[in-house]
């Protein structure tokens, strides 16, 4: 997979924690442990979710049937629409959050589900350590953009907002980069 691709992948998988770790830091005053505790979470199951979803959709498509780019394409373009779905739905500003150690497991894993599915319809076709090399630069994004959400949040008045477009450019990103599959 390119660079390019990869990195724009990454940016709109990690749009989704950028907004959600906005709405945690307007909702309180974050500690410097809680930060960090949320930005390691989201960065590493992004990357573990990419990377265990390319490692299933290398198995599957060695071992069970052939997985084609139209097929990818249709599931990144669905996880586009999710994400666009998410925009509209999405009516909180700020979020309350009594933050504990299965909060920052279950909030990373909130976060990254969609990284499955794109590791599994992207990268089936690369070997192990591109694979690995792609989830490392998906969590990468995500650890850096999760830093910067949580940095401005003290200065962005309508998280309500943010979150949405967040979703929303994410998810025209996928659908994008989904059509340009099945094309």
């Amino acid at each position: 997979m390119l660079v390019e691709n990869i990195v724009v992948l990454g940016l709109a998988l990690s749009l989704d924690a950028f907004g959600v770790a906005m709405g945690i830091g307007c909702g309180q005053k974050l500690k410097f442990k809680e930060k960090l505790s949320i930005i390691f979470s989201f960065g590493f199951f992004q990357g573990l979710f990419v990377l265990g979803g390319g490692i299933l959709g290398c198995y599957i498509n060695n071992h069970f049937f052939s997985l084609s780019g139209y097929f990818s394409g249709i599931i990144i373009l669905l996880l586009g629409f999710l994400l666009l779905k998410e925009g509209l739905d999405n009516k909180e500003g700020c979020v309350y959050y009594n933050l504990d150690i299965w909060k920052y497991i279950l909030l990373g894993i909130g976060v990254s589900i969609d990284a499955l599915g794109v590791g599994f319809s992207i990268l089936y076709q690369y070997q192990l350590k591109l694979i690995l090399l792609n989830s490392l630069v998906v969590g990468g994004i995500t650890f850096l953009l999760t830093f910067i959400s949580l940095i401005i949040v003290e200065y962005i008045r309508n998280f309500a907002l943010v979150e949405r477009y967040s979703a929303y450019i994410g998810g025209i990103i996928l659908i994008l980069f989904g059509l340009k599959m099945i094309i």
